[in-house]
């Protein structure tokens, strides 16, 4: 099996791990974190754990698979990300709309361009700038998918593999593509 395959087999079945013990730790809801920690304070802190609960499934990912450097900087941009994006969504999502299905394709965009765009810094060193514009809109539909699944179904816990499916699907997709152009470009200087 190829590098690709491998990686991407890998990301399928890890990030719904990583994402439902962050969902089950950190969720706004109904998160572990979040019920002990009462308030703004635990639900931020609730959102940094799932945040980086998914960070380091994909950082796992990427340590056993090699397909891109291994750094624990990806699990704190994903936490960061995480952490930024639900706040925001959580403040913007209902002042711009009551319509559900609308509300998980706002919230979605604003967790896939604030996690885009912060884990697009863990990939600055690998992938040219021009070239990182892919990974935010990857990482917007990955999240557009993801929360819309979330939105529709009430945030069932049922449902958290599904969403996780989601997003790892579209944003293993970008990771490929990514990594893809990257060698098509060394092959090029090199040829």
């Amino acid at each position: 099996m190829s590098q690709r395959n491998r990686f991407f087999l890998a990301w399928m079945l890890i990030n719904p791990i990583g994402f439902t013990l962050g969902s089950l730790n950190g969720a706004t809801d109904s998160g572990f974190i979040p019920s002990v920690i009462p308030g703004i304070i635990g639900l931020i802190l609730g959102d940094l754990v799932f945040g980086a609960m998914i960070g380091f499934s994909q950082y796992f990912v990427f340590y056993k698979t090699g397909f891109l450097p291994a750094s624990l900087h990806w699990v704190v941009a994903n936490s960061i990300g995480f952490a930024l994006g639900a706040r925001t969504g959580a403040l913007l999502t209902f002042r711009i709309t009551d319509d559900w299905v609308l509300a998980g394709i706002i919230f979605g965009v604003i967790m896939g361009g604030s996690i885009g765009h912060i884990t697009a810094f863990t990939l600055y060193r690998h992938h040219s700038p021009g070239r990182l514009s892919v990974w935010i809109i990857f990482s917007v539909a990955a999240w557009v998918a993801g929360e819309t699944i979330a939105f529709l179904s009430l945030f069932s816990l049922k449902t958290v593999p599904l969403v996780a499916l989601a997003i790892a699907g579209t944003t293993g997709a970008g990771l490929i593509f990514l990594q893809s152009q990257q060698k098509r470009q060394v092959e090029d200087r090199a040829g």
